[in-house]
């Protein structure tokens, strides 16, 4: 039977876990962020992450408490691409709709790839070739404030 001390420690635990969401939830309000392709996009991420795992596993590499948490944390760190995009927009003064969505599209699209080239190396054991959706999500900033044009297709 659980006593009291471990029913509270874990009420903490989704106490700080509800309030670190209510934030989120209010950040993602204030700076206009559409909350649905946002969640859809951690869940991505999460797909991507698992079936990543997957596929080391099928193919005899060795997964180490050191690059799992290396790999939570890169893959995670994707959800403040559309953040940082978005306070940068409001910061100078700007909408930012059509740049915003085109990043946040960008992201979803490249993990859905990464997914998906998971599932394919997973069945053939082998890999398709991977693409930088971040670099070209920078190559747009750069553009837009006098970058080389022919920098994106």
């Amino acid at each position: 039977m659980e006593s009291i001390v471990e029913r509270l420690q874990s009420n903490e635990y989704v106490l700080l876990f509800t309030i670190f969401l209510s934030n989120i939830a209010g950040i993602l309000t204030y700076l206009k962020i559409p909350i649905e392709p946002f969640s859809l996009l951690a869940l991505l991420i999460v797909i991507d992450f698992i079936t990543g795992i997957w596929k080391a596993h099928s193919l005899g590499l060795q997964i180490t408490s050191h690059k799992a948490k290396y790999g939570i944390v890169s893959k995670f760190s994707l959800l403040f691409i559309p953040i940082v995009m978005a306070i940068g927009a409001r910061a100078i003064g700007q909408d930012g709709g059509e740049f915003f969505t085109y990043g946040l599209n960008l992201l979803i699209v490249s993990e859905m790839y990464s997914a998906i080239s998971n599932i394919y190396c997973l069945r053939t054991k082998q890999e398709l070739p991977e693409w930088d959706a971040i670099s070209l999500i920078g190559k747009k900033i750069r553009n837009m404030f006098g970058g080389d044009k022919n920098d994106i297709d």
